[in-house]
């Protein structure tokens, strides 16, 4: 079962050339190992529901297996390129392959990035819930459970070559996460929520048909309520589980594409030459025949 992945949009946003590296070339390299072993009996490849791209908020029906791939950020874009790999792979090379499409999985042990675990730790520390915007995007919160669940359901019953949608049918607005959070941990939530930033794009809305997956005899358990309380309780009884985690509790976490370049250096109306790290003339001109992955190689 293929997990690995960067997973974080903000990120993506400002770092797209390492996603497109681990997502998508990542991929590629556990497919060849798969297919030079040869005695594979599954490879599921775990994507997202993001690839599907925004829904229309007023959308009754979600989107199915067959829907059409419209990612709008590039971490969407690079798990959608790993699955065109996926399937090219099972097509070309009789590889077992099946996907799988989730919602939003959350519950204890979770990286504190992510939406839960961060509004967690930041009303432990009696600080700020930042949101995206004005909180109207609509997502699905499914229990890790649940989630691990339908990977065994999957497994165990899936048809080889074909995709599955994993996910809940109970949506909530970014904002009632918060103010959910808030009540948890008995803060005021006019005082503790705080508006920041939006993303340079942010889909109001994720929206499954997950019918194939639940004939398979799958079916959630954990009710948000349930899961909510029992991920707050683990994370206040392992305070100190993740060390420093201060820079993933930032409201945008974003990194640049290329360590070398500086925030000082992207100004709008310079040359491309400023946009260079200071090196030698001839460690510039060698890096340039090399590429840019080369280029980067040098500066570490």
């Amino acid at each position: 079962m293929h997990f690995a992945a960067q997973t974080h949009v903000d990120n993506s946003f400002g770092n797209s050339f390492e996603f497109i590296k681990n997502n998508v070339y990542g991929t590629c390299v556990l497919l060849e190992a798969c297919k030079s072993f040869g005695h594979i009996k599954r490879f599921i490849h775990v994507s997202t529901d993001e690839v599907y791209g925004e829904t229309d908020e007023n959308a009754t029906v979600g989107n199915d297996e067959a829907s059409q791939l419209l990612p709008t950020n590039p971490y969407a874009a690079s798990k959608a390129g790993a699955e065109m790999i996926v399937m090219a792979y099972g097509q070309s090379y009789g590889l077992p392959v099946i996907i799988t499409r989730g919602n939003n999985v959350y519950g204890p042990h979770q990286f504190p990035e992510k939406l839960v675990p961060k509004f967690i730790l930041l009303a432990m520390k009696g600080k700020a819930l930042p949101i995206h915007g004005d909180g109207s995007n609509v997502r699905n919160y499914l229990y890790c459970e649940d989630v691990t669940e339908a990977f065994d359901t999957i497994l165990h019953r899936g048809e080889v070559g074909h995709v599955y949608n994993v996910g809940t049918d109970e949506e909530k607005k970014v904002i009632d996460v918060a103010m959910d959070i808030c009540r948890l941990f008995s803060l005021d939530p006019s005082t503790f929520i705080k508006f920041v930033e939006n993303r340079p794009f942010n889909d109001k809305r994720y929206f499954l048909d997950t019918q194939k997956l639940r004939r398979l005899g799958w079916s959630e358990k954990t009710k948000w309520d349930d899961g909510l309380r029992k991920t707050m309780e683990w994370y206040v009884r392992n305070p100190d589980w993740w060390g420093d985690i201060s820079a993933a509790l930032l409201p945008h976490p974003r990194m640049l594409s290329f360590p070398w370049i500086r925030k000082e250096h992207i100004k709008v109306g310079v040359n491309e030459s400023s946009h260079a790290p200071q090196n030698s003339e001839q460690e510039q001109i060698r890096c340039r025949k090399k590429g840019p992955i080369a280029l980067r190689k040098s500066r570490l």
